[in-house]
């Protein structure tokens, strides 16, 4: 006669369905985050574009010294220059005192790697100015996109105002 102590002991099938039910649960879950990672990349390239008309905004604002969003499609980025052209140097770009330096480069910023600017409207030359006032000298948009994920970023023209929409579902 066998004891309790020496019986074996195993899984249900019951025990078994249910574990695997709960992985492909979390699977269902976890799947779609990793595939939407090109909209978390559009949604920040997106951020940063804004971010910087707002900076060009301001900085017009508090220098008292009109700024320009130069989009350069063609290298795929864009620049913060001063109204001769002369690009903007921040410090905080690169920790130290810098001139020059306040270009955004998509094509070779691995944090953005597979972003592009596309339909890029703010006139024939593809730049919008602020004056020292923080008005737009035209409206416009540019679309930033990662693979099927497209925002377009509309700069309001006299206001100035900044908004951001997924364009097709993005």
């Amino acid at each position: 006669m066998l004891s309790h102590a020496h019986l074996q002991r195993a899984f249900t099938l019951v025990e078994v369905l249910v574990v695997v039910a709960i992985i492909a649960i979390a699977g269902a879950i976890v799947v779609p985050s990793i595939n939407n990672a090109g909209s978390l990349n559009v949604q920040a390239a997106s951020r940063l574009v804004i971010a910087d008309l707002l900076y060009a905004q301001n900085d017009a604002v508090a220098q008292q010294k009109s700024r320009k969003v130069v989009f350069e499609p063609a290298s795929n980025r864009y620049r913060l220059t001063a109204l001769d052209g002369t690009t903007l140097g921040v410090n905080w770009k690169s920790g130290v005192a810098a001139t020059g330096n306040y270009v955004v480069d998509f094509g070779n910023d691995d944090r953005f790697r597979g972003i592009v600017l596309e339909n890029i409207n703010f006139g024939d030359d593809n730049q919008i100015i602020f004056d020292p006032l923080g008005g737009p000298d035209t409206g416009g948009s540019v679309e930033v996109v990662f693979g099927p994920n497209r925002y377009r970023i509309v700069v309001a023209a006299i206001t100035g105002r900044i908004t951001v929409a997924p364009v097709d579902g993005g």
